[in-house]
C-alpha cells in the first residue's frame, strides 16, 4: 500500500511540474493600416479598453517599426527575414522581384514551432504566398476579400475555399475573424488543452473600405465634426503627459496627397472629398461634414477590433490561460493616405460606411492618425513605418504599464517567440541552407529598455529608402534627395543634417547600398539556373524558335504548335501573341520549354501587324479549331508579350467563355499608347479619326470589363521605366479596372523596378508567371 501511494505521490508531482513547466502560449494580433497615435494608450481619443489593458499589464514601444506595407511586413512579420530577403518586395535585378514566392528555406514560424510542441492557428488576412494550412497552421480562416466587410466572396476555411457571403446577412469581417479565433481555442481546449499555441490574430481593420457598423459609427457620429489639427494636437499632449516620447510635432505637408493619384476615382466621390491635408477652415461646410464622417467610420473600425480582442482576451481567462499567454499587438503600417474606388464601387445615396460604399481615410485624417510622425504608409518617414507594439505576459513580463524605448523591428517578433519557446531555426530546410535571419530577440528589454540594439534597421518600399543606425536615419523618398535626421531629438525628420555633415550622410547611404548588394544575393538564391542574375539581357538572334514544333498553313497564314511529347490530361495549351516571324524567339525558350515539360502545348498564328483588330479575329477563331479539332482543350490561357497583349486580349474579349486565363509580359492593351492610333489605323482599316471616335468599342483597354466580369484570372509582369509600352495605362489600368468591376483579387500585375521594354531576362524567366499559366491551362 505503501508502494502504491508513494508512486502515486510522483506521478501527481511529476504531472504538476509538467504542467508547472508549460511553455507560453503566443497569441500575436495584428491590425491593418492601423495609425501610430489611434489607441487610447497612445494618445488617441478613440475607446480601445482592452488594448488599453494589455499595455497597462505588460509593455508599450515607442520606435518599433514595420515595413510601411502590408504584404512586406506580414512576410517579415512570420519568417524572421527583411521581405527582400525572401522576395516578398521588390529587388533590383531579380524576376518577379514583387510578392513573389519564398525560398524553400524561408519557412514561416508554425513550421519552427511544430517541435517545440505548438499548435498553430491563424484567424483573419493572409497576404503571404501560399496558404496557411500549407504553410504550417493547423486551422485557419483566411478572408482575402478585404474590400468587403460585409459580404466577402472570396475566404477560405482550412484552405477550403467557402461560399460568398450573401448580401445583408448579418456578416461583418471584424466580429467573423474574432470568431474564427475564439471558436480555435476552445477546439484547443478540448482536444490540445496540453499544447501550447501559436495564434496569429490578424484583423483587416482599420483598412478601407471604411465599413463598420451603424451602432460603432452613431458612437463617433459628432466626435469628428471638427478641425483635425485640434484632434493631432490633442493626442499629441496626451503622449507627452503619458511619456510615450519627447519629440516635437511634425509640420502637415499640406501638398502632399495619396501615394497614388486616381483622377476617375476623385470624380466618383464627388467635391465632397479632398485629397491633400488642407487648414480645416478652407474646406466648405460638405467637406468638413464628410471629412468628419470618414473618421468616425474609422474610429468606428478599430473600436470593433478591441471590441473582438476582448472577446478572444476572455477565452483566454476562461481557459486559465491569459497570464501564460505571451501577447503581441502591432499594425502592419502607418495609417493610409489612399483615396481609391474599388470592388463594388461607391453609392453616395447610401449610408456612409455601408456595404455599398466606398471610402478611404485620406491624408487629412491620415496626418493626424500618425501624429507626431511625418506621411503615411508606403512611405519610408516615421509615419509609414512606426507601428505601436503592446506586449503582455504577465507570467514572464513583472513590468506593469512601462515604456521600452529601444528601436525595435517586425523582424524581431520570431526570434522574440522562439527564445521564449525554446525554438530555433534550423541550419538547413530540406537540403537548402538557410541565410543568416537579421532579427533580434526581444526577451532583454521585457527586463531592461535599451536592452537590445541593432547594428542597423533597414527599408526599401516603392522605391523609397530608409536606413537607422544607432539614432540616425537616411531617407530618400522616391524622386526626392536623400535626408538625415538625428532621431533622438528629431523624429518628426524637421531638421536635415545631411549637408551639415555629409561625412554620416555618405556612411549612411553606403550602409543602405551595401545592404541592399547583401539582401538581393539572397532573394537571388535557389533560383532556377537559367536565370542570369544581373543584366538588361542582350538581344538575342531574331528568328523564329519552335520547340517540338509542327508548322502548318491556316487560311494562308502561318501558324504552329509546339508539342508536348507527353501532353497533361484535357491536352491544355497556350494561344501566344504575337506569332511573327520572328515570335517567339529564343529569349522565351527556357519559358516555353517549362510549359511543354510540363504537357502544355503553345500554338499561334501569324497575322502581321494587326495590333487587336477584329478583322483577324477569324483566323484567331480558325486556330482555336483546328486545336480544339486536334483534341486540345476548349478553354486555352492566353499569353501576350508586347504587342501580342493586343492580340489576346481582343480575341478574349471576344470569346471570354473560352479563356482559362491572360499571362502578360510587358503587354500593350490600349492601342493609342502603342503603336498609336496612327499606326493602328491601317490594321484597323479606318482613318486614325475614326480609330479614335470608336475606340471605346474598338480599343481593348476600354472592354476591359468583360475579362473581369467573366472572372477570368490575369497574372502580368511589367517593367516601372517602359517607356514603349507604359506600365501606368497598360498592366496597371487593367489591373484598376478589374479593381473596379470588384474582380481585383483574379488579377496580380508584378511591377520591376528599375526595367523596361527590353530583353532583361526576369521578364523570361518568371516563375510565377509559368506556375500561374501552367495552373490556369490545367
Amino acid at each position: 500500500m505503501n508502494r502504491i501511494l508513494l508512486l502515486s505521490l510522483v506521478l501527481v508531482v511529476a504531472t504538476a511540474n509538467a504542467f508547472a513547466a508549460k511553455k507560453p502560449n503566443v497569441l500575436l494580433i495584428m491590425a491593418d493600416d492601423l495609425g501610430y497615435s489611434d489607441l487610447g494608450c497612445y494618445g488617441g481619443e478613440i475607446e480601445t479598453p482592452n488594448l488599453d489593458g494589455l499595455a497597462k499589464r505588460g509593455l508599450r514601444f515607442s520606435q518599433f517599426y514595420n515595413t510601411a506595407r502590408c504584404w512586406p511586413t506580414r512576410a517579415a512579420l512570420l519568417t524572421g527575414y527583411y521581405a527582400q530577403q525572401v522576395r516578398r518586395d521588390a529587388v533590383p535585378g531579380l524576376p518577379s522581384g514583387g510578392r513573389g514566392a519564398r525560398q524553400p528555406w524561408a519557412q514561416l514560424l508554425p513550421n519552427y514551432l511544430k517541435p517545440q510542441g505548438y499548435r498553430s492557428y491563424h484567424s483573419g488576412k493572409w497576404h503571404l504566398d501560399g496558404m496557411p494550412i500549407q504553410q504550417g497552421f493547423d486551422r485557419s480562416y483566411y478572408l482575402r476579400d478585404q474590400g468587403r466587410f460585409f459580404n466577402p466572396r472570396i475566404h477560405w476555411k482550412d484552405d477550403k475555399k467557402l461560399p460568398a457571403v450573401a448580401k445583408d446577412s448579418g456578416y461583418y469581417g471584424t466580429t467573423a475573424i474574432g470568431d474564427h479565433a475564439v471558436e480555435v481555442l476552445k477546439e484547443h481546449q478540448a482536444e490540445h488543452g496540453a499544447k501550447p499555441f501559436f495564434h496569429y490574430l490578424a484583423f483587416t481593420a482599420p483598412h478601407f473600405p471604411l465599413h463598420a457598423l451603424p451602432e460603432d459609427i452613431e458612437k463617433y457620429q459628432a466626435r469628428y465634426q471638427r478641425d483635425w489639427a485640434d484632434v493631432r494636437e490633442e493626442r499629441y499632449q496626451r503622449q507627452l503627459k503619458m511619456g510615450l516620447h519627447k519629440q516635437k510635432l511634425s509640420a502637415v505637408e499640406r501638398d502632399l496627397g495619396p501615394p497614388y493619384h486616381f483622377q476617375d476615382h476623385l470624380d466618383i466621390l464627388g467635391e465632397a472629398e479632398v485629397n491633400r491635408p488642407v487648414k480645416w477652415d478652407s474646406m466648405t461646410e460638405e467637406q468638413k461634414k464628410f471629412q468628419g464622417i470618414k473618421m468616425a467610420i474609422h474610429a468606428a473600425m478599430i473600436d470593433r477590433m478591441d471590441v473582438e480582442i476582448g472577446k478572444v482576451l476572455d477565452q483566454l481567462r476562461a481557459m486559465g490561460e491569459l497570464d501564460n499567454t505571451l501577447i503581441f499587438f502591432l499594425s502592419d503600417n502607418g495609417c493610409s493616405a489612399e483615396i481609391m474606388v474599388r470592388d463594388d464601387g461607391h453609392d453616395p445615396k447610401l449610408p456612409p460606411g455601408s456595404a455599398g460604399t466606398y471610402l478611404c481615410l485620406g491624408p487629412g485624417w491620415s496626418t493626424t492618425c500618425n501624429t507626431p510622425f511625418r506621411r503615411h504608409k508606403t512611405w519610408t518617414h516615421e509615419g509609414g513605418a512606426s507601428t505601436p507594439l503592446i506586449v503582455s505576459w504577465p507570467k514572464g513580463i513583472k513590468a506593469r504599464g512601462e515604456f521600452r524605448h529601444n528601436p525595435g523591428h517586425v523582424i524581431d517578433i520570431v526570434p522574440t517567440i522562439l527564445a521564449v519557446a525554446d525554438g530555433r531555426m534550423p541550419d538547413a530546410v530540406n537540403g537548402r541552407k538557410r541565410a543568416p535571419a537579421p532579427g533580434k530577440s526581444l526577451v532583454p528589454a521585457f527586463a531592461k529598455d535599451g536592452s537590445v540594439k541593432h547594428d542597423y534597421l533597414w527599408w526599401f518600399h516603392d522605391a523609397h529608402k530608409a536606413v537607422r543606425v544607432g539614432d540616425h536615419k537616411a531617407v530618400q523618398a522616391n524622386g526626392e534627395a536623400w535626408e538625415v535626421f538625428d532621431l533622438k531629438v528629431d523624429r518628426a525628420e524637421q531638421n536635415d543634417l545631411s549637408k551639415k555633415k555629409p561625412a554620416l550622410a555618405k556612411k549612411l547611404i553606403d550602409t543602405w547600398e551595401s545592404k541592399m548588394e547583401e539582401f538581393r544575393k539572397v532573394a537571388l538564391m535557389d533560383l532556377p539556373k537559367a536565370t542570369p542574375k544581373k543584366g538588361k539581357g542582350k538581344r538575342p538572334a531574331r528568328k523564329q524558335v519552335l520547340i517540338n514544333g509542327d508548322s502548318f498553313k491556316l487560311m494562308g497564314k502561318n501558324a504552329f504548335v509546339m508539342n508536348p511529347k507527353k501532353p497533361a490530361p484535357g491536352k491544355p495549351w497556350v494561344f501566344y501573341g504575337p506569332t511573327l516571324p520572328m515570335y517567339p524567339d529564343k529569349a522565351e525558350e527556357w519559358m516555353h520549354q517549362k510549359f511543354i515539360d510540363a504537357g502544355i502545348a503553345v500554338a499561334g498564328v501569324d497575322v502581321g501587324e494587326a495590333y487587336g483588330s477584329p478583322l483577324v479575329l477569324k483566323h484567331f477563331d480558325r486556330l482555336y479549331a483546328e486545336m480544339t479539332k486536334r483534341g486540345f482543350s476548349k478553354k486555352p490561357v492566353c499569353l501576350g508579350r508586347s504587342r501580342g497583349g493586343l492580340w489576346v486580349s481582343s480575341w478574349a474579349i471576344s470569346n471570354p467563355s473560352r479563356i482559362a486565363g491572360i499571362a502578360g509580359i510587358y503587354p500593350v492593351y490600349d492601342f493609342t499608347t502603342y503603336p498609336g492610333v496612327g499606326r493602328a489605323a491601317s490594321a484597323y482599316g479606318l482613318t486614325p479619326t475614326s480609330l479614335l471616335s470608336k475606340a471605346a468599342k474598338l480599343n481593348p483597354i476600354a472592354r476591359a470589363e468583360v475579362l473581369a466580369n467573366a472572372k477570368i484570372p490575369v497574372f502580368i509582369i511589367h517593367g516601372k521605366d517602359d517607356k514603349v509600352v507604359p506600365l501606368e495605362k497598360n498592366s496597371a489600368e487593367l489591373s484598376r479596372r478589374y479593381q473596379n468591376a470588384g474582380a481585383g483579387e483574379l488579377i496580380e500585375v508584378r511591377e520591376i523596378d528599375g526595367q523596361g521594354h527590353s530583353f532583361w531576362p526576369g521578364y523570361f524567366h518568371c516563375q510565377e508567371l509559368v506556375d500561374f499559366v501552367i495552373a490556369k491551362a490545367k
